[in-house]
């Protein structure tokens, strides 16, 4: 609780360890998996194999400063690897009444790259993953939920994947599946997955990916990440990277009339902050209905852009930033839901999340709706079960 609001953390984060492979992934396929040569901070270098890592794919890490970064934000919960019991105290310290918890970049998430090359192999790294995680939440599974992850490389292993992982194991979400090149979520061949979340009740994870490939149109330049340049250009290309992304993928579920032909699905845009919403809205809503529907656009939309998301989209917003007061007004406090991005480099310090949202000139019944009654409709009900 904070004061008098009950929060839910629509979009926290996992801290993988570094055993996870080497423990969940069926023997048979242990000594197939790519090795973990360390840990970056909170994430996973893995040791160049030639088939699923490159050596050049291999970044040259900083493991003392990274450690010390991440110590100094996140004290005990760091020195403790993020122990579920650790992550539960600081929850209660903070004020977070349930944390819902996705992969941390090259971690978890990896099982989707793996399964684009390999997919029997990439489905065993997708169970290990989801095991692991329903064991991590076990530990108190009315506070900690988590996030699916499924490999994309084949619909029929997707949606076994995804139905184990919610019916069996608890997942209350799946991440929007990483498909392989030149395959695209509107083709025929994935309404089994939007079927399958619509017909299970749960809600699909888009979180600043476009498919595999992420918006980063300086990529190259970064170089090793030391020099002044290749670093602005490292931030430049994280800026970018999530909104743009989401806005694709959003894009992307509605043009190609995915809601339209799948009314209960539900999309969760996460980790992007909210701000950048009302004007894709506003253009989606143009391009279909307005005076650049002239570029182009499909017959079978029945509602706008802005009808769609309106109907089975939410937005998740940080408590710092900028324009959530001008989102808040727009969609009138509905479709939001709040976000720690816990326990990343890049999150909001643990201890300012809820006093800087807190803080935001909006009023307390927009607050209660963003901080747990909006949450509650994108998850369902076993968000609170």
């Amino acid at each position: 609780m904070w004061k008098t609001f009950k929060v839910i953390d629509a979009d926290g984060h996992m801290h993988e360890p570094q055993y996870l492979w080497e423990r969940y992934v069926e023997p048979k396929f242990r000594d197939q998996v790519p090795k973990v040569a360390f840990m970056d901070g909170n994430f996973m270098v893995y040791e160049p194999d030639g088939k699923f890592v490159t050596k050049s794919e291999v970044q040259s890490a900083h493991v003392e400063s990274a450690r010390r970064a991440f110590e100094e934000k996140y004290g005990e919960a760091y020195r403790q690897w993020w122990s579920p019991q650790i992550r539960l105290s600081d929850m209660d310290k903070f004020g977070w009444d349930i944390q819902v918890l996705l992969p941390s970049g090259n971690n978890g998430n990896f099982a989707y790259r793996v399964a684009l090359k390999d997919l029997q192999l990439g489905a065993a790294m997708c169970r290990a993953y989801n095991n692991w995680c329903h064991d991590y939440c076990s530990v108190d599974p009315k506070r900690l939920k988590f996030v699916a992850v499924l490999p994309g490389s084949d619909v029929g292993e997707m949606v076994k994947e995804a139905r184990r992982a919610v019916e069996e194991l608890g997942a209350v979400s799946v991440r929007n599946p990483y498909l392989p090149e030149g395959k695209w979520l509107h083709e025929p061949e994935y309404d089994a997955m939007w079927n399958l979340a619509s017909e299970l009740d749960f809600p699909i994870a888009v979180h600043g990916e476009n498919r595999q490939r992420r918006f980063q149109p300086f990529r190259e330049l970064e170089g090793n990440r030391k020099g002044d340049t290749e670093l602005a250009l490292r931030g430049l290309n994280h800026a970018l990277g999530f909104p743009c992304d989401n806005m694709t993928t959003l894009g992307h579920f509605i043009f190609t009339g995915v809601l339209e032909r799948f009314p209960k699905l539900r999309l969760g845009i996460l980790e992007s902050n909210s701000g950048w919403l009302p004007f894709w809205l506003g253009r989606m809503d143009d391009h279909t209905h307005g005076r650049n529907s002239v570029m182009g656009k499909s017959e079978n939309l029945n509602l706008r852009p802005t009808e769609y998301f309106m109907r089975q989209c939410m937005v998740s917003c940080d408590s710092d930033e900028r324009a959530l007061k001008h989102v808040v007004e727009e969609l009138h406090g509905e479709n939001i839901v709040w976000n720690t991005d816990y326990p990343h480099p890049d999150a909001i310090e643990p201890e300012r999340a809820l006093p800087d949202f807190d803080a935001q000139p909006i009023s307390s019944e927009a607050k209660r709706k963003i901080l747990w009654d909006n949450a509650v409709k994108l998850y369902g009900p076993r968000i609170i079960s």
